[in-house]
């Protein structure tokens, strides 16, 4: 079976955002913030979290179920950015054949996440 789960956000939304060291921390691993930190880029941050949000509606989760920080979007070079899970919801939930694509265009962000199982 094939899940699919798509999110859809306003760049602008995450303007302030970027520099809003509790909200970065609550949301994001240390890996992500090295990420954001280097493009200093609110389209970066509102692209990890579309991409967050993309993959609990493929599990049929809320954004409440599970601490968006234990989803880690992950910047191969030369790759696809690629999920990894952590704690609890990587014990519930097994998302080896995945997939996730981000585009960015006219000031919005949007994710997809596939899921066979």
């Amino acid at each position: 079976m094939i899940s699919t789960g798509i999110d859809l956000v306003v760049v602008e939304r995450f303007e302030k955002l970027v520099n809003n060291e509790t909200f970065i921390k609550q949301n994001f691993t240390d890996g992500e913030i090295e990420y954001i930190k280097k493009s200093n880029s609110a389209e970066v941050v509102a692209s990890l979290y579309a991409s967050k949000e993309a993959l609990l509606k493929a599990l049929h989760k809320g954004i409440n179920d599970y601490p968006i920080k234990d989803i880690e979007i992950i910047h191969p070079v030369n790759d696809a950015p690629y999920i990894i899970l952590h704690n609890e919801i990587k014990k519930n939930f097994d998302i080896t054949n995945h997939s996730l694509s981000v585009s960015h265009d006219g000031g919005m962000v949007v994710a997809v996440v596939s899921i066979l199982s």
